[in-house]
């Protein structure tokens, strides 16, 4: 029974539910606040009725039903229902008044920056999560405009759901008010707001779709920005960029013309919602005063309260326009988010201490969703200090038998085990963190190079220590020397203000500083010039015996001091050996060699 209640009040009001589950008790607190200050509104208004019945020397015997509330108050605490007492009451009210709205604001304040950093945090740790087959997927301008522009339009989807609630909650005080004075005039108000309701409906499910679809087409427009910068050199010298940018503009387009009919949507909803709502308000009181003979001054103070409950209504309305604007963004968020979390990784429990003896491939095999086989039975040993090199053709899976190795893709079948001990049962976390990687592009961030190679560790002595011996390892000392701010020289973006070579040392020294114990070498040294590949390779042969290294090589020339090279073709282990047993046993690898004149 409480799991199907549950389950109808999120379909009901899923909105509610999303932000709920975001906020907790912070959300009960929003509405205990606003109906605090919507009762002491309700109670100031209806102040000012006894006010001027006994300002008018009305008699007490002839006032309304909710004023002898108030005389019956005065009568309680003992004070004659004066001008001046009435005033006083009124001031108390007024004043509660502003207090309630000062933390009312206060706490909206609050509870919308928790919301704002609780919904970015959660999106960034699904992302950090997420399997890395699942993530390589992901289109980055998706990834990009969710975590930057659909949070920001979700902070304003919640800002305008919180003021939809606030004048909810009005409109409810006030109709109770109203409804315990005169239930029959009230009840007839309350079924016209209700077919008000009905007017706009479609107009409502309009633009939460056309909300929906701006999302969508601003992360594709993300995506193509993103793209273009990524690929700004090649569009630029192949005369490519002004194709490209009419791509990017017919997007931009597009994007538009939802805007415009999201526009006129909501600008028909604000322009005829007070003329229907006063109609409805009208037609109530004709109903009162002909069909149920009713009179005027006996709704006075119940028109008053509708008069309040209908400008909360409008701003109901109002608000509800507004929030469907960014509705697209709160239902992308939640689909997104849930996508990744249905693809977070899995990881074992077993905590892994150190690479004690080798890492192992048992009959592995690997295929993509596509259901191409990319590995296909591999038997392999990688022991502990030892270089390994894996080569072969593009396409062979030398990538995919990495990625296995560091966990980032699962087997189809077979095991890749540590230690004897399955990758699986392990927590991929402490068994990553004695992995070093570096691949032909190179991870440079725009800050100092003190923190690029500690990766913001505290500035201290011990980790200086560590920082210039990792410098000092991949002869990158000359670079700091020449240096105007030392070790905290800013690199710019992408490391522009060092050589191709220069960034893959500091890539290197990176590793080294953290105390790795695995270095897997990606193509590292393709994309550098013969004698810079000669500085790297040099940096390398220095760490053999200290590292277990795992090489991933198209320039046979890099591999040669290997201790054992693997060569793959078609997804199998073709051959082993090393430099020279490969030559004289595997006419494949002897080809290659000679390919590349070697």
């Amino acid at each position: 029974m409480g799991n199907k209640l549950k389950a109808l009040l999120k379909s009901q009001f899923k909105y509610l539910h999303f932000f709920y589950q975001i906020l907790k008790i912070r959300m009960l607190l929003i509405l205990m606040i606003s109906i605090c200050y919507s009762l002491v509104d309700a109670l100031s208004l209806s102040v000012f009725i006894p006010l001027f019945q006994i300002a008018s020397g009305e008699e007490t015997g002839n006032v309304g039903q909710k004023s002898s509330y108030f005389i019956q108050f005065f009568d309680w605490i003992g004070v004659q229902p004066t001008v001046n007492a009435v005033l006083i009451i009124m001031i108390i009210f007024f004043s509660l008044k502003a207090v309630f709205r000062y933390i009312d604001i206060f706490y909206r304040v609050l509870a919308t920056s928790y919301f704002v950093k609780r919904i970015r945090y959660k999106l960034l740790e699904a992302i950090s999560q997420v399997e890395y087959a699942k993530f390589v997927t992901v289109n980055y301008g998706t990834i990009q405009n969710s975590v930057t522009g659909e949070i920001l339009n979700i902070n304003n989807a919640f800002a305008q759901y919180i003021s939809l609630i606030q004048s909810l909650t009005f409109v409810f005080v006030y109709l109770f008010l109203s409804f315990l004075t005169n239930p029959k005039f009230s009840l007839i108000v309350i079924i016209g707001g209700w077919l008000s309701r009905l007017v706009f409906k479609s107009l409502y499910k309009s633009s939460e779709a056309l909300s929906l679809k701006i999302t969508h087409q601003n992360n594709e427009l993300s995506g193509l920005v993103l793209q273009k910068t990524a690929n700004y050199k090649y569009l630029k010298s192949t005369a490519l960029l002004s194709r490209y940018l009419t791509k990017i503009n017919d997007k931009v387009l597009a994007i538009e013309k939802q805007v415009v009919v999201l526009g006129r949507t909501s600008a028909k909803v604000m322009a005829f919602r007070e003329p229907i709502i006063i109609l409805f308000l009208a037609l109530a009181i004709f109903i009162q005063m002909n069909v149920l003979n009713g009179k005027f001054n006996a709704i006075i103070i119940i028109l008053l309260f509708f008069y309040r409950a209908f400008g909360s209504l409008m701003s109901v309305q109002q608000s509800w326009t507004a929030f469907l604007k960014y509705v697209g963004s709160v239902n992308h968020y939640e689909t997104f988010l849930n996508e990744l979390k249905s693809n977070s990784e899995k990881s074992g429990k077993e905590v892994f201490q150190s690479l004690e003896k080798e890492i192992s491939f048992e009959k592995v095999s690997f295929t993509y969703s596509s259901g191409k086989p990319i590995l296909d039975a591999i038997d392999l040993k990688i022991p502990k200090n030892n270089s390994v090199a894996i080569v072969g053709k593009s396409g062979s899976g030398k990538t995919t038998l990495v990625n296995l190795a560091c966990g980032l893709l699962k087997p189809t079948s077979g095991t890749v085990a540590v230690d004897g001990q399955s990758l699986s049962e392990m927590q991929l976390a402490s068994f990553r963190k004695k992995i070093g990687f570096i691949a032909q592009e190179t991870v440079v961030f725009n800050d100092t190079l003190f923190n690029n190679v500690t990766f913001w560790d505290e500035k201290n002595e011990a980790n200086l220590h560590r920082f210039f011996e990792a410098i000092k390892k991949v002869d990158l000392e000359e670079f700091l020397q020449k240096s105007d701010g030392g070790e905290d020289t800013l690199l710019g973006d992408s490391g522009v203000v060092m050589s191709g070579g220069q960034r893959q040392r500091l890539s290197i020294a990176r590793e080294l500083y953290k105390n790795i114990e695995i270095l897997i070498l990606d193509e590292a040294t393709s994309a550098l010039d013969s004698q810079t590949e000669k500085f790297i390779q040099e940096s390398i042969e220095n760490l053999k015996g200290q590292l277990t290294i795992i090489i991933i090589a198209h320039r046979l020339s890099t591999i040669k001091h290997a201790d054992t090279i693997v060569l793959l073709k078609d997804g199998k282990v073709d051959a082993t050996g090393n430099y020279q047993e490969l030559i004289q046993n595997s006419p494949s690898f002897a080809q290659m060699v000679a390919l590349q004149e070697l």
